[in-house]
């Protein structure tokens, strides 16, 4: 019987990889002035397009996105350029590449946001830790609860993060749902502390997971959008009481939408901010 090797061709999603070797995201901070990605961005990624798959680093689709220096945005007309020079020389070189889109929520710092505004989460929830500023690392401040009425434009910056990809010339796209950042801080109950319809139950504090994945499904397609969770993680002070019972729900649904892949993470160092089993002192961890 032959078995595939790591060299051999796989099928994912709307595309034929040349093998299974695939570049995850991995935040970089190399974005220049107003987060546009350069020529530097440009090689680095074209030196690895000899991946099957290359998936760029997180990527925030809005202002109020951003929670560490220098990283690359994709809601502005000049970081989409920024991308195409990137774009551009994947192709060139033979590869395949997905941007990863990204909102920190709390897991930013007043100094990083739009009019030095609190960072938006589902819960005034203030994470233990530090953020990391262009001035330093410096305590995590309180975030702002979102308004009922403010979630459908959350779900309309990642729509429009995810047309921008699409005009940057990416392959496809994978929504960052893991690490403690925005959509995971709406999944677990530890930061969701929400009595609407996006707290309470797995299925409510998972509905701006599966909003924004129809949202960015419309844009490019069922077969060309990956997410990221990381059930068992601890990132950034962000725990469920429940893994196996919130997570376990949300990947039975997903079975049912045909995305081209589910990325999971499962930590087993305490610095990627979670071990064996979840640990309430795990330390922060910026994954």
């Amino acid at each position: 019987m032959n078995f595939p090797s790591l060299f051999s061709p796989l099928q994912l999603g709307a595309y034929r990889l040349r093998n299974r070797v695939i570049l995850a995201p991995l935040t970089r901070m190399r974005a220049g002035p107003g987060n546009v990605p350069h020529e530097l961005n440009a090689r680095y990624y074209a030196q690895r397009a000899g991946a099957g798959l290359v998936i760029a680093e997180a990527t925030q689709v809005a202002a109020d996105g951003q929670g560490y220096p220098n990283t690359p945005g994709i809601h502005s007309p000049e970081q989409t350029a920024g991308w195409r020079l990137v774009t551009d020389a994947v192709h060139k070189a033979g590869g395949v590449i997905f941007l990863q889109l990204w909102h920190v929520g709390r897991i930013s710092h007043p100094s990083m946001q739009p009019g030095g505004a609190p960072p938006i989460a589902p819960s005034a929830v203030t994470p233990r830790g530090k953020a990391l500023t262009p001035q330093g690392p410096v305590p995590f401040e309180a975030p702002r609860a979102l308004e009922l009425g403010e979630i459908p434009g959350v779900i309309e910056r990642f729509r429009h993060g995810a047309m921008n990809a699409l005009a940057a010339g990416f392959d496809g796209v994978e929504i960052h749902g893991a690490n403690g950042y925005l959509i995971e801080q709406f999944t677990n109950d530890r930061t969701n502390l929400r009595t609407d319809a996006y707290g309470g139950s797995p299925a409510n504090r998972s509905r701006l997971l599966f909003e924004i994945a129809d949202a960015v499904v419309g844009v490019w397609g069922r077969d060309r959008v990956g997410l990221r969770l990381s059930p068992f993680g601890g990132a950034n002070d962000s725990f469920d009481s429940d893994p196996l019972g919130t997570y376990g729900a949300i990947v039975r649904r997903l079975s049912g939408l045909g995305l081209a892949y589910l990325h999971l993470i499962e930590p087993r160092a305490s610095g990627a901010g979670g071990s064996d089993r979840i640990r309430e002192d795990a330390p922060f961890a910026a994954a």
